[in-house]
């Protein structure tokens, strides 16, 4: 002890080329605070350096928390540091961070404040930002280059969703604020859609009634047609990129990395999309694969199915010996239906809907237009829409006048109302939770109006922490239910007493999914082919071993 204590003293008279900075209660640390509830080791600062330059980072050592800008790190956890950030060690020290006024800053970081991380994505990390001038508050989402084969579709998918995002202005479309490209990436400035997607709306309730979702879809349906009376097809439509900016189910489409401007010939052919939202046209194995605006109708179809049952139209979990249909196949054919019990209450209008929207053949697919005017959308006045949807994009003509001349025009497949099945909810294959709610104080600066629609809550959600529920079908999670067991986030099961088991793992539960991509269209490998001891069915024996017999 006594020769650390020397070492610190010829450290703090002679200085010493430390790579950081310490701060905490033990004398080694070089910003020493001497509280009891400061943590002897419990933070660090040190340089990092980056495509863009030196960046501080701050790393919580402690029990206790370390907090930058309010906002609590976690133990062992770092972030970046931008210039005023706010560090607080519990209650006790708190520190404004600067950078020395000679380094070069970015231009986004000179115009905008980064407070906290909201999400992260493969591509993509999303934060909560402040206008530093008018102090309004933001999402920012930051791609960072990367090295690699997918480098350039990665700069050509930014490239489309920047020129997508500057060119629109709609109340049901997320529109770009600003965007910059720095040497360490590129930020794009967006609204803050406060209460996330829409899919974990759907999972956290199971399913949504008809009147939210006849709410969320004529906003959709309005939102969509913007963008296809300006040639702009979306081609991702998923609950995942429709985002809701309050309770009241107020919706935007989002996320447009996939979307194209439609060129003179009406069409495109890029092979792209979610499998299961993908329309039949897109699947086509053809080189001169053709598809058009239809492409987000049908994607439409299947988000309008789930909000209204909880899954998906078409699953791997419907390919049965007497349904031998995969995915594709299924998508193709157009095959599906509405199983009872989970459709008894919806009502048929729904049901036609989703018929049209669902059609295999393009051209006699409804359009946006129609999806508009048909009469399960139009069972919603307006005065029950305000004042979360905007008068001019709604047909001043709507009402339910007329609705039951429309009605008895529908043609409805009955028999597929009579299927009772059992399928698997997407609530019970996802976990999905509200992680933490932040507030947003709001900022009043001299001279600058104050912002209504800013949010004053943002809700982050954690969705699959330790990854999808595997092994969950219809059939056990019934059972699951019946005999009071929950499903956790791992896989494992809950007694009614809380104590949790443990699933056993499956042969294929650490697989890669790279090494999964890469055995596809090489079938399974032969088991002891040339075993003449095996025992086969009788259509299976190899030829050979016939020959020796």
């Amino acid at each position: 002890m006594r020769a650390e204590e020397e070492y610190e003293r010829e450290k703090e008279e002679e200085g010493f080329p430390a790579g950081g900075y310490l701060l905490g209660r033990h004398p080694e640390c070089d910003v020493r605070l001497d509280f009891d509830t400061i943590s002897n080791r419990h933070c660090l600062i040190f340089n990092e350096n980056k495509p863009a330059g030196s960046m501080a980072v701050i790393e919580d050592l402690s029990s206790n928390g370390t907090f930058v800008n309010e906002a609590i790190l976690g133990r062992n956890k770092r972030r970046e540091l931008e210039d005023g950030d706010e560090i607080a060690l519990v209650d006790n020290a708190r520190f404004i961070f600067r950078y020395p006024k000679s380094r070069m800053s970015s231009a986004f970081h000179s115009q905008y404040r980064i407070l906290q991380q909201l999400g992260k994505g493969h591509f993509a990390t999303v934060y909560l930002c402040v206008d530093r001038s008018s102090g309004h508050k933001f999402a920012v989402k930051k791609f960072e280059r990367r090295m690699g084969d997918s480098q350039r579709s990665q700069t050509e998918g930014l490239q489309q969703e920047i020129a997508v995002l500057m060119s629109v202005s709609h109340p049901n479309v997320l529109c770009l604020k600003d965007n910059f490209e720095e040497s360490d990436g590129v930020y794009l400035v967006l609204e803050l859609a406060a209460e996330g997607e829409l899919f974990n709306w759907i999972v956290s309730k199971q399913k949504l009634s008809e009147a939210e979702t006849r709410k969320v879809f004529i906003q959709l349906f309005q939102g969509i047609k913007y963008l296809h009376e300006r040639n702009i097809v979306h081609r991702d439509i998923k609950p995942e990129n429709i985002l809701l900016t309050d309770k009241n189910l107020s919706v935007k489409i989002a996320d447009f990395g996939l979307a194209k401007i439609i060129g003179e010939e009406s069409f495109t052919t890029t092979l792209c999309g979610t499998p299961s939202y993908v329309a039949p046209e897109i699947l086509e194995n053809t080189k001169h694969r053709k598809y058009t605006r239809a492409v987000d109708v049908w994607s439409l179809g299947v988000v309008l199915y789930i909000c209204l049952c909880g899954f998906p139209p078409f699953s791997d979990e419907l390919y049965t010996p007497e349904r031998p249909y995969t995915l594709a196949q299924q998508i193709k054919m157009g095959h599906f239906d509405y199983p009872s019990p989970y459709w008894d209450p919806v009502g048929d209008p729904a049901l036609d809907l989703i018929d049209r929207m669902l059609t295999v053949d393009a051209e006699k697919r409804i359009t946006i237009d129609e999806c508009l005017q048909h009469p399960w959308t139009r069972n919603l006045s307006l005065a029950d829409l305000q004042p979360h949807l905007n008068r001019a994009y709604i047909n001043p003509e709507d009402s339910t006048n007329g609705l039951t001349g429309a009605i008895g025009s529908l043609k409805m497949d009955f028999s597929k109302r009579k299927i009772k099945r059992q399928r698997t909810l997407l609530a019970n294959i996802n976990d999905i939770r509200v992680s933490k709610v932040i507030e947003v104080p709001k900022t009043e600066l001299p001279g600058q109006p104050e912002r209504q629609s800013s949010p004053s809550k943002i809700t982050i959600w954690d969705k699959n922490p330790n990854g999808k529920v595997k092994g969950v079908t219809a059939k056990n999670a019934a059972a699951a239910k019946a005999n009071g067991a929950t499903q956790t986030g791992t896989g494992a099961k809950k007694d009614k007493k809380g104590v949790t088991k443990k699933k056993e793992e499956g042969p294929a539960e650490h697989r890669q999914e790279e090494e999964f991509m890469t055995m596809g269209g090489k079938g399974d490998m032969p088991l002891f082919a040339d075993d003449v001891n095996s025992r086969y069915v009788a259509a299976e024996v190899p030829q050979k071993e016939i020959d020796e017999k």
